[in-house]
């Protein structure tokens, strides 16, 4: 058994990561194989690895049915295996700079795929209709003459998708389906024409052309030397407009049929609308923030918005919020971190930022006694607590914030998050102490950051909000709405619903004991040149979830 699989078994870890020249000598003395010991570690989350001679993935890959992340980049994968099918509770999946020309048909039931790298294969054709939680996509760098076709449910997660360097030729309108896609890179392929149609998405804020025979001389140079909005401004009024022909019919992998255009979703009485988030404008008030180039490269997803008049009256229940969300939404923050402030204690603007954890000084969550100290020296601390406690305690993994820092293992630089006076944020390990919340608190700055991408960041977020709309509030859950408590059971927020068979054909009902509103307010994000980037929640950002009466609105 290799040394490394070894300690993972002995001490129940939840990660193994290989890579380096002598795990890859390993691997192609065993005929470009793993080691067969590691599809015994049933209970690894993440498997990762990378830049090393493999080639073959063994079938008994479904034993790691716990992963939630598959690394397997820069190797020499020619062909993936049908059981990779049966995990399950896998979202991230990184096959980038292999030899793939194909996936097993069995790929399509990863329906937990958050984020997909398949870039720098030789794939010729890709079907992803079936992944209805993708959010980020990235397939440059194959032999893809077509834009794959995505998910065309009522619900919406695709934000990125990258198809750089591949021969696709057209833009196909299917794409504007995409409600909240926020990036789409196609340079370097063979596209002549631009539709105008593409405009249609209306969350589109990055499109990358560059690199293609573009047919207008005026779109080309504004291609090469302007932003993205000039870019779409000009498709808007200039673009392409291709023939009409008659509307293809499709059939997603579910069954149902579409016919290429999306039907109006049902009006709900007013009645019925018992929980509500309100989006409110930013104001001159709210404070702005810069994003730099440094965050940029190395923690490069961050939102933020300000929930205003929500006074924390149980602080345990809003702390146990977060943590499930970390330990679930956030894939115990791999995928995204939280960090919530006190309004009132945050000053000035601020401005996320990253540099050498020397250079950072923090005082961290409830360590306000112990001062302002470097990240360096916070994140050595941390090891050492967490090897201490283990020891002492005898016990096989991590706990508490300890579990966290392997994230952040041979980083040269740290992202962070400072206003005016002092780092207020250091994900993914903790926030500053000065900006805490409490009971006394009423207006909470909330921040959700990615390494990964923007679309984990955007259902993070909805989650977040929705529980704090929740918190203070009971679910009640029967055939019918009840009439009296004999026909209904009450859960508690967090509480997990039991599944009951109905008792009459009409769809169970959900009410509340009582109405809710959230405000949220919007927070401008700014480019390292001062220009406006983004702004969070935009339309469509926050989904709202009819089925449980939660809606949202723009004011």
């Amino acid at each position: 058994m290799w040394p490394e699989v070894y300690a993972v078994k002995s001490e129940n870890r939840r990660e193994l990561k290989l890579a380096g020249a002598s795990v890859s000598k390993r691997i192609a003395e065993n005929s470009g194989s793993l080691d067969d010991a590691i599809y015994q570690l049933s209970a690894l989350n993440l498997l990762d690895v990378s830049d090393t001679a493999l080639e073959k993935i063994s079938p008994r890959i479904d034993n790691l049915n716990h992963l939630q992340s598959l690394l397997l980049y820069r190797n020499r994968i020619a062909q993936v295996p049908g059981t990779i099918g049966q995990l399950g509770e896998l979202k991230v999946l990184d096959l980038s700079g292999n030899r793939l020309t194909s996936l097993p048909a069995e790929f399509a039931k990863l329906h937990s795929l958050t984020t997909l790298n398949l870039s720098f294969n030789q794939l010729k054709a890709i079907d992803l209709r079936a992944f209805d939680k993708l959010s980020v996509c990235n397939l440059s760098g194959n032999e893809l003459t077509e834009v794959p076709q995505f998910y065309l449910g009522e619900t919406h997660h695709l934000t990125e998708v990258n198809l750089e360097k591949n021969g696709i030729v057209v833009l196909p309108e299917e794409l504007t389906q995409q409600q909240i896609l926020r990036v789409l890179n196609v340079g370097e392929n063979k596209i002549e024409h631009v539709p105008k149609y593409i405009t249609k998405c209306v969350k589109l804020k990055e499109i990358n052309l560059k690199g293609n025979p573009l047919k207008d001389k005026r779109l080309l140079k504004l291609v090469d030397q302007c932003r993205s909005k000039q870019v779409l401004d000009y498709v808007e009024k200039n673009g392409f407009v291709p023939p009409k022909t008659p509307a293809k019919e499709t059939t997603p992998p579910n069954g149902q049929h579409s016919t290429g255009t999306q039907e109006p979703s049902p009006t709900v009485p007013e009645e019925n609308i018992q929980l509500k988030i309100m989006i409110h404008k930013a104001t001159e008030n709210t404070p702005k923030v810069t994003f730099t180039r440094e965050a940029r490269s190395n923690r490069p997803h961050i939102l933020l918005c300000i929930v205003r008049n929500f006074p924390v009256t149980d602080m345990k229940k809003f702390l146990q919020l977060q943590n499930a969300l970390h330990d679930n939404e956030c894939g115990r923050r791999e995928l995204a971190t939280i960090a919530t402030h006190d309004l009132a204690k945050v000053k000035g603007s601020l401005r996320y930022h990253a540099a050498p954890p020397g250079e950072i000084q923090i005082t961290a969550l409830g360590a306000a006694a112990q001062g302002k100290v470097t990240a360096e020296k916070y994140y050595a601390d941390l090891c050492h607590q967490a090897d201490q406690l283990r020891k002492e305690k005898k016990r096989n993994t991590y706990s508490g914030v300890h579990k966290y820092i392997t994230l952040l293992t041979g980083k040269e630089l740290f992202a962070y998050l400072s206003d005016e006076e002092k780092v207020i944020s250091l994900p993914p390990l903790t926030n500053c102490d000065e900006t805490k919340v409490s009971s006394t608190s009423t207006d909470l700055l909330v921040e959700v950051t990615s390494s990964v991408g923007h679309g984990p960041c955007v259902r993070v977020m909805n989650a977040l909000l929705e529980r704090m709309l929740l918190m203070e509030v009971e679910v009640v859950v029967g055939d019918t709405v009840p009439s009296s408590p004999a026909h209904a059971h009450v859960y508690k927020p967090g509480e997990k619903k039991k599944k009951s068979k109905p008792a009459a054909k009409e769809p169970a009902k959900v009410c509340y004991n009582r109405s809710a509103t959230l405000t949220v307010e919007q927070v401008q994000l700014y480019d390292a040149e001062g220009q406006l980037h983004s702004v969070f929640p935009g339309k469509g950002d926050l989904q709202g979830n009819a089925a449980a009466g939660i809606f949202v609105e723009m004011v």
